[in-house]
């Protein structure tokens, strides 16, 4: 991801996350927890990261599903950009390193 393309994620993420708060039973917010937990899972099993937050995404339709895409921090440091088009696909990950990102 470059920087300007992760900078409009990133003021995207901020003035989502600046909104009201949705309500437990929105079908958007199951969708997050539910590719949240995946990736979390993923992550610890392919990268060995323990997940510590979700820095930036964002949710894109694609016909009748959603993809998803941002970057992720892990405790003992590491960051990595994500990706997957669909709910049945693995997440794309990727180690951001200071020449990549």
């Amino acid at each position: 991801m470059n920087a300007k393309r992760y900078a409009a994620v990133l003021s995207l993420f901020v003035g989502l996350s600046s909104g009201a708060p949705q309500a437990a039973d929105d079908p958007s917010e199951h969708n997050a927890e539910h590719w949240r937990a995946v990736l979390k899972a993923q992550l610890k099993t392919e990268m060995t990261c323990d997940l510590n937050e979700v820095l930036a995404y964002q949710e894109i339709p694609l016909g009748d599903e959603k993809g998803v895409d941002g970057r992720i921090s892990c405790f003992d440091g590491r960051e990595f950009n994500f990706s997957r088009k669909t709910a049945t696909q693995k997440f794309r990950l990727e180690l951001c390193a200071a020449a990549v990102c």
